[in-house]
């Protein structure tokens, strides 16, 4: 699923205007190699938890600064970047929860 999450934010960012192409977005949004999510979708992985962070942040910081800006489209930008910051920060507690609650953790 976290995956999903990723290419959606991808698509929504290229959509936009935001990033020019994918191996822009895993290198500069997701602070991976260009073929980050090629690779994932190839061998059919999710995303780290800490790719999900750093995207999640910089979502959030960009948000609070379009934020200030009394340029109506500005203020649209922060609330599309805290939606898809929302979306990753869900990932990773589904991430986290999946981790904390296997049987080898929780002393089954």
């Amino acid at each position: 699923m976290s995956i999903e999450i990723l290419e959606y934010v991808r698509k929504e960012l290229l959509a936009h205007g935001a990033v020019r192409s994918t191996p822009e977005f895993c290198r500069s949004w997701l602070a991976r190699s260009d073929g980050y999510l090629r690779t994932l979708r190839y061998h059919r992985l999710q995303p780290s938890m800490e790719a999900l962070a750093v995207c999640s942040h910089k979502l959030g910081y960009y948000a609070e600064r379009l934020r200030t800006s009394e340029d109506d489209s500005h203020k649209a930008w922060a609330e599309r970047f805290d939606r898809l910051s929302l979306l990753c920060e869900q990932a990773i507690a589904q991430q986290a929860k999946a981790k904390w609650m296997s049987p080898d953790r929780m002393g089954r």
